[in-house]
């Protein structure tokens, strides 16, 4: 059954998230080194949420939701704000730093700690965008 906890995005609510995050990852009996890539790219999705999806001074939430499906762990972070798509330049690893876009090498840090990470973004404004990362542990 999966777990979620919903919270403001706020540079402060990043913490809760992560320590929601651990907490369950802690109960599932994940070893440490897999708990701490899930973390770091989990902190860093949310922090990109709070940074990039809402406005200055736009108040909305970030949605996250963890489970454990056939050996793997699933985390999906919904938002409501602008929809973010990355593009083939965030996720190249030859491209040189100056040339990244601000923000690019932590979308590149999620794709190599994770072994899934997909996008569903919003249709209109309004709407949910959805990350989900997937991390295999039984295979």
């Amino acid at each position: 059954m999966p777990d979620e906890l919903r919270a403001e995005a706020t540079i402060e609510n990043v913490r809760r998230i992560s320590d929601f995050v651990r907490d369950k990852g802690r109960r599932l009996g994940l070893p440490d080194d897999v708990l701490f890539d899930i973390d770091l790219a989990v902190e860093e999705a949310s922090t990109n949420i709070v940074r990039h999806a809402y406005e200055p001074g736009q108040e909305g939430d970030i949605q996250v939701r963890i489970e454990a499906v056939d050996g793997d762990i699933r985390i999906t972070l919904t938002d409501w704000g602008q929809p973010f798509e990355a593009d083939a330049a965030y996720l190249a690893v030859d491209v040189p730093v100056e040339v990244r876009a601000e923000g690019g090498m932590g979308v590149l840090l999620i794709h190599k700690l994770m072994d899934e990470v997909t996008r569903i973004t919003a249709a209109a404004p309004g709407g949910s965008n959805e990350l989900t990362m997937v991390k295999h542990i039984g295979r």
